[in-house]
């Protein structure tokens, strides 16, 4: 939930600014707010911290240190040796592009060739050209050819003067090949050991991990110092704060026994009131959630554990499948023994990945899919298969009217026309395609009721929001009653049949009638709330026609991702059949490992994205600022 801050000013002597600062920290429910709006910003020392455990965590995880050595020293020292690595690894670059710059000619002492000179009075001068310029330009004959290599040939000039050519590089060779040679062996060794020493430095990853929050509690501590304003002569120092209404006590019994008091003062226009988010439990869950996007303002109903009961059922939707569903459960049931003291986020997000894979489950279950494998209709399992439950009441419906989908089924299997039971209908309209059977009215009727389900689930989604809102904004209860026209009037505006028809809830004729009516009265009934709560401004609202419409048409998202990894799911383990038991057993095993990745990524994306964009648009103001207070970090 969202509990409400209150604005204090407390003010107190100077002497015990200290005492009551690191009892507010370590209480942890005072937010102090600061003469200026900056931003915080790391010092140099946490930086130093956080640079060093980046460096460690490169290394392979080591025992724990047990003997104690001073953190600041350590970071420096690690630091040191981080920056003389890259300085090293630098060196041996260079040594390196000398060495290949200078292999075509040979080794040989620069000392030798400078006496050589002076003997001869002759110059040596060595020169590149890379081989498409050399068709361009004549190469002189007073250069010698000696090698080539990386697309570019190496020539020698003994001139009694220096002399540069077109087209031609200079080569200046000042130290020999071998002692390019002996001096990368060099480089290469301390770079070793420098490796070497910071590998072993990685047992003190643990220690410095604690050493940092201790050094951002401190550097917290004084930054909220530092903003504290001082009046009499410096004697008293003063400073603002903001404290949730439900912390009044505790910020009495914080101030007893010290000199320091508190008045509570007015909230300005100006001020920026922070967003106080206190959930527990699933709660807590979904506020994890919500923070992905945004934080709430002020003025904002709590979404997070509404965010978190819709992002399940359609993560679950989305997946499809009972044995995704085993295998996210044995993934969180794995998280949670391997990991022996989570922090809290891990804790929690554990528990997110069982609440999944539980409504997961709930959902293969009612459909019916493991591993993309369908039961028949005669199987037992079809008595919790609320699909095919559903696409059998749909086929005695349509065998019962004898309308226009009877007939499409009669012409394409003349077989079934005798047929009055709606079970019996959908088992013998079979279809055979290379080997391979398949119910095809059956897997009509699934995945038209499977789309229906994704717009209804859009519909009572949109509606619940609208709802949270109605008394901010009267428009919506119009909306509302336009979605469940629109609901009851489309199918027969398109010629199809709704579940309220086939479960007998409503008569189509009765859908059409009262849907037209919902329908056009919701749009009208929308527009004339909206004018009287926003006056002429209200005259925009008939816009929001358009935006409500695409709303809902987003939830269809849930169908065809679902359909896509089911059908994923069928063509691996099609493929898999073709190709034997070993071979085709990794095939299944390497395809559905893919689809459930995929599957559990779209599901995560699409489920949170239903929730920000089209539910938040109803019933979200966001833009808020997360309570901050200063508190101990551990």
């Amino acid at each position: 939930m969202i509990i409400k801050l209150k604005k204090f000013l407390v003010y107190g002597i100077k002497k015990q600014m200290d005492v009551f600062f690191e009892a507010a920290q370590e209480k942890g429910f005072i937010e102090f707010i600061g003469k200026t709006k900056k931003v915080k910003k790391s010092s140099s020392v946490v930086k130093d911290y956080f640079n060093a455990i980046k460096i460690l965590k490169k290394q392979p995880i080591q025992p724990p240190a047990e003997r104690k050595i001073y953190s600041k020293t350590l970071v420096n020292k690690i630091l040191h040796l981080n920056q003389a690595l890259e300085n090293l690894f630098e060196e041996k670059r260079l040594v390196e592009l000398d060495i290949m710059r200078i292999t075509p000619f040979g080794d040989f002492s620069k000392e030798d060739l400078n006496d050589l000179e002076n003997q001869i009075h002759r110059y040596f001068q060595f020169f590149t050209i890379r081989r498409s310029k050399k068709i361009k330009v004549e190469v002189p004959q007073e250069l010698i050819y000696i090698n080539s290599a990386y697309d570019l040939d190496y020539y020698i000039g003994i001139n009694q003067e220096r002399k540069t050519y077109p087209k031609m590089i200079e080569i200046f060779i000042e130290t020999p090949l071998e002692l390019l040679r002996q001096r990368k062996m060099i480089v290469e060794k301390q770079i070793m050991q420098i490796q070497k020493d910071i590998k072993h430095l990685a047992e003190y990853l643990p220690f410095l991990m604690s050493e940092i929050l201790k050094e951002i509690n401190i550097e917290s501590l004084e930054s909220v110092k530092s903003e504290a304003s001082y009046a009499v002569d410096e004697s008293i120092f003063v400073i603002q704060a903001w404290v949730p209404e439900n912390k009044f006590e505790k910020l009495k019994l914080l101030t007893k026994n010290l000199d320091v008091n508190f008045e509570e003062i007015a909230i300005e226009k100006t001020d920026r009131v922070p967003t106080c988010l206190e959930n527990k439990k699933n709660a807590k869950i979904g506020e994890d959630l919500v923070n992905i996007y945004d934080v709430p303002s002020t003025n904002d109903t709590d979404p997070s554990l509404w965010v978190l009961v819709f992002f399940s059922i359609f993560f679950a939707v989305i997946v499809n499948d009972l044995g995704y569903g085993l295998v996210l459960m044995l993934i969180s049931i794995f998280l949670k023994v391997k990991l022996k003291k989570p922090k809290p986020f891990l804790k929690r997000f554990t528990k997110l990945a069982f609440i999944l894979s539980v409504s997961s489950i709930i959902f293969g279950v009612l459909t019916g899919t493991f591993f993309g494998l369908e039961p028949s209709l005669q199987s037992p399992v079809n008595k919790v298969n609320l699909l095919n439950y559903l696409a059998t009441k749909k086929a005695d419906y349509h065998i019962k009217r004898k309308d226009k989908v009877y007939d499409y089924w009669i012409k394409q299997y003349p077989k079934v026309e005798n047929i009055k039971n709606g079970k019996e209908f959908l088992s013998k309209i079979v279809k055979v395609e290379k080997n391979e059977v398949s119910y095809a009215a059956l897997e009509t009727f699934r995945n038209n009721i499977l789309m229906e389900m994704a717009l209804f689930l859009g519909v009572l989604h949109i509606c619940l929001s609208f709802l949270r809102y109605l008394k901010r904004n009267y428009a919506g209860l119009g909306w509302i009653l336009f979605m469940i026209g629109g609901y009851l009037f489309f199918p027969s505006y398109l010629d199809a049949v709704s579940m309220i028809n086939f479960l007998n809830i409503l008569d189509p004729v009765i859908c059409t009638f009262i849907g037209k009516i919902l329908l056009v009265f919701g749009i009208f009934f929308a527009v004339v709330c909206a004018f009287i709560q926003k006056k002429l401004q209200g005259i925009l609202e008939i816009t929001q026609l358009v935006s409500v419409f695409a709303d809902i048409m987003s939830y269809l998202r849930l169908y065809a991702l679902g359909l896509a990894s089911l059908i994923m799911s069928k063509t691996f383990n099609s493929m898999g059949e073709s190709l034997g038991i070993v071979f085709g057993f990794l095939l299944i095993a390497a395809g559905h490992s893919l689809n459930f990745v995929l599957t559990v990524m779209g599901g995560t994306i699409h489920g949170l994205r239903l929730n920000f964009i089209e539910w938040y648009h109803y019933s979200f103001e966001g833009d808020g600022k997360l309570f901050d207070p200063l508190r101990l970090l551990k």
